[in-house]
Formats: C-alpha cells, sequence, structure tokens
C-alpha cells in the first residue's frame, strides 16, 4: 500500500525476535510508516484465519485520512502523565478540521496487566476531548500475564502507552458486543481497591463470585491458578452501563448490554486482581454466555460498526478479547468469518487482547472485557 500512513501490527509474545516486528514490517512495507500495536493476546487473526503464533499487519492509508501518533510513558496508577500525549492529538484534529478531515477517532493501546483499563481510558478522554471516538485496548501475551507489550517507535515496551489520531473525510464505525446475560443475582461492590476487587455483599469477592457461578451451572477447576482464567472465560462480572446518549434505534436492538469485567489473578489473600478498576457501590452480577449468543453479537456489532462508518467499508480492524479465544475455542475463528461476510468480505485483521477500547460519539462507557471490538473503515 503505497499511501499507507498507519500500520497496525501485532506479534505473539512468545516469539523470540517478538522485539523485531515492528522493524520487519517496516522493512516488508519499505516505509517509515507509524506503527501501533504490540503483542497479542493469545492468537492473531487477518481475513477470517486465527493463528496462536503468528503476526498480523494493517495498514490504514488513503488521501481522505491523516494520522498523528503520540507516545507516553505510564509511570503511575492513575496515567495522568499520559494525558499530555493525547492532548497533542487533539491539537492535530483541531488542525485537520480546519483542513477538511472533521471526523476524528483516537486508537488506545497499553500493555495488559501494567495497566488499570479504566485509568487509561480516563487519560485517554480528558487528553484528546470528548469529540473523539476512542478504539484499541490492553496488549496481550500468550495468557502468561507477564509479557503483555505495546510498540513504541520499533520498540516493544512495558512501561508505556500508544494514541494515534485517525482523522478523515468520513466518519469511523466503531462499535463492541459480547453476547453474555445475566445469570446470578444482582451483587453490591462493597470493598475494592483500584484494580482489586475484595467484597461483594460485604462477603469476600471470590467466594460469593464462585458461589454464583456454580449456581449458574459452573464447573470450578481445582487448581487455585486457574480459576481467574476459567471466570474470566466463562462467567465474568456484568457492570451496569452508563448513561450513553445513543439513538433510539440502537437502543431498542438491544444496544445497552453490561460491561463485562474479566479477573486476572487471584492473589494468595483471595483478592481477585481484574483488567480494570472497580468503583465501590457499584451492581454487578455474573453474566455467561453460549458460543451462538457470543458469535450473535459479533454480528451484531460488525453491522453497528458498519452502519455508524456509513454503510460502505473498505475494511476493518478486529479486536476480540483473549476471553473469547478461550471460550469459543475453534468458534473463534468461524466468528471471524461471520463477521468478514455481515461487512461484505472486506480485509480485516486484528488480534486478541486483554481489554478492548471502544467508545463511539455519545456513549458513555468505554473500557470492556469477553467482548469483539471492531473499527470499520469507509470507502
Amino acid at each position: 500500500m503505497a499511501d499507507a500512513k498507519l500500520a497496525l501490527v501485532f506479534v505473539s509474545a512468545a516469539y523470540d525476535d517478538a522485539e523485531i516486528g515492528a522493524r520487519a514490517a517496516r522493512a516488508a512495507l519499505d516505509s517509515d510508516v507509524p506503527i501501533i500495536g504490540g503483542t497479542a493476546g493469545g492468537a492473531v487473526h487477518a481475513n477470517a484465519v486465527v493463528a496462536k503464533r503468528g503476526a498480523s499487519v494493517l495498514l490504514v492509508g488513503g488521501d481522505d485520512v491523516e494520522v498523528a501518533c503520540a507516545i507516553a510513558p505510564a509511570k503511575t496508577p492513575s496515567l495522568i502523565e499520559a494525558v499530555p500525549a493525547a492532548e497533542e492529538i487533539a491539537r492535530a484534529a483541531d488542525a485537520a478540521s480546519r483542513r477538511g478531515f472533521a471526523h476524528y477517532a483516537c486508537l488506545v493501546f497499553g500493555p495488559g496487566v501494567f495497566v488499570d483499563g479504566e485509568a487509561l481510558v480516563a487519560a485517554a478522554r480528558k487528553g484528546a476531548g470528548a469529540r473523539a471516538q476512542l478504539a484499541g485496548g490492553l496488549t496481550g501475551d500468550d495468557l502468561t500475564l507477564d509479557r503483555p507489550r505495546i510498540f513504541a517507535g520499533d520498540e516493544l515496551r512495558n512501561d508505556r502507552v500508544a494514541f494515534a489520531g485517525l482523522f478523515s473525510k468520513k466518519p469511523l464505525g466503531v462499535a463492541a458486543k459480547h453476547g453474555f446475560k445475566p445469570v446470578g443475582p444482582e451483587r453490591v461492590v462493597t470493598r475494592a481497591d483500584g484494580v482489586l476487587l475484595l467484597e461483594l455483599d460485604g462477603r469476600p469477592a471470590l467466594d460469593v463470585w464462585i458461589e454464583d457461578a456454580r449456581a449458574a451451572g459452573a464447573t470450578i477447576p481445582d487448581d487455585p491458578a486457574a480459576i481467574a482464567l476459567y471466570l474470566a472465560s466463562h462467567y465474568e462480572l456484568g457492570f451496569v452501563p452508563g448513561g450513553d446518549d445513543v439513538p433510539g434505534s440502537e437502543r431498542a436492538a438491544g444496544a445497552r448490554e453490561l460491561v463485562a469485567r474479566a479477573p486476572l489473578a487471584v492473589r494468595p489473600d483471595g483478592a481477585i486482581q481484574m483488567s480494570a478498576s472497580v468503583a465501590e457501590r457499584t451492581a454487578c452480577q455474573v453474566v455467561s454466555a453460549t458460543n451462538a449468543d457470543m458469535m450473535a453479537a459479533a454480528e451484531r456489532a460488525a453491522i453497528m460498526a458498519a452502519k455508524r462508518a456509513g454503510g460502505e467499508i473498505a475494511g476493518a480492524f478486529l479486536f476480540p478479547c483473549s476471553g473469547r479465544l478461550v471460550a469459543l475455542g475453534a468458534d473463534l475463528q468461524r466468528e471471524h468469518g461471520r463477521v468478514q461476510a455481515t461487512l461484505g468480505g472486506v480485509p480485516t485483521a486484528g488480534a486478541c487482547v486483554f481489554g478492548e477500547i471502544v467508545r463511539a460519539a455519545r456513549e458513555s462507557d468505554a473500557f470492556f472485557n469477553t467482548t469483539l471490538g471492531v473499527v470499520a473503515f469507509p470507502r
């Protein structure tokens, strides 16, 4: 693609030479195109082919899009130090708008496990501004939870976050769906500390979560180390979404799912490390889904993203949660095939991630788990 403006590159963390992923992509493209992305959360994919080990590259370009990129340090839990980089993107968006590129989306990536997904979203929203659509996520690894990194220039880093502003003459379509439905009673977060979930309804959170999951049919693994991955893939917590101002037609079509949250690990003291911080006094329920539910939701996300992009699209970036990889297994490839068909057979590529960032215009919530995120690029 001679006029490429941005390359989204994802590589398997298991490769000994994963560090050279950006340089290899740049050499293959024979271009100094900016690169954003990082290590994949268990799988990469392109055009409905899913590989647990590999690399994927998606190029964005054309005369009707401009791009600006910024990298920020990730030093504190709040990620307040990342706001100035997002502000750079907002200033570039304002300048691009004066040149006729009126639509604005910001891709956001941070290293999973090492950053709080909600903090990253807050930094992006504060800096990039209210008119920015958001898409991206927390990069992953091969479910070892110790090697997620992002591309910062040509380096893979776990102490940086990345932003890429896409300024276009037509709107990008972004959407996310998971298909999980409540299967347990409503609970209230009574104690939490950042990303650590400690109590539900005044009791140890893990005890309550397992109790509700078992009542819904779960078979909890005997190995304590496997419990978090099992819950993250099959019985997550769903939180009531914020007050989105979505169009009535989308609301009627079931646009408002519970916001799914996944556990990353259970600590020896029973505290549950979540993918993002949760607030005390918020209501939640255990949620679950069949493979059919998940694949139907993926198609709805594709339809919504395409509609938001104007109906005719040139390609799409797909970023499913790694939890979908575990839950769906071989059906993840079927899901991507159905999504690609729903999008009219256009090229698709991306990778699994440890948390999905998706915020369309007028939406409130922006960080999810067990969700398929879709960015549809207009033709």
